[in-house]
């Protein structure tokens, strides 16, 4: 969890950086091993207009990240942020949006371990498609 203090204080760390490299390993392992695709959506703030956070669309529309788990886009209107779906993936826009896919995050996630993450949310889409066929 996010111990410097700012605006992400108390959040997990893997939303304050590594949310869009998350987002595209979930992408690309879901959607590989399920009929029921998922989308990215990019979570906006307005003022100035930038990207705030990168979620993933589960196909029942809720969404989901690393950090948090499955949540409803309330948490985000709540705030005044604005959600923009993914509708085609675009590799481009979501670096664009996540400031650098291949990038490190020193100060809130130093050990940061792209093929590690991807090693996990394989593992877990594994277990889980094993389950339900």
């Amino acid at each position: 969890y996010v111990s410097h203090a700012g605006d992400n204080l108390g959040e997990p760390v893997i939303n304050s950086g590594p949310c869009g490299p998350f987002a595209n390993e979930f992408y690309k392992a879901w959607n590989a091993r399920f009929k029921n695709k998922v989308k990215i959506a990019f979570i906006m703030q307005n003022e100035p207009r930038e990207c705030y956070h990168v979620a993933i669309i589960l196909p029942d529309n809720s969404l989901y990240d690393g950090g948090v788990g499955v949540h409803s886009e309330k948490i985000y209107l709540d705030k005044g942020l604005d959600i923009v779906v993914m509708d085609e993936y675009d590799y481009q826009l979501l670096d664009k949006h996540s400031y650098g896919l291949d990038r490190d995050y020193p100060r809130y996630c130093p050990d940061f371990d792209l093929q590690e993450l991807t090693e996990i949310i394989n593992r877990t889409l594994d277990d889980l498609y094993i389950s339900i066929n």
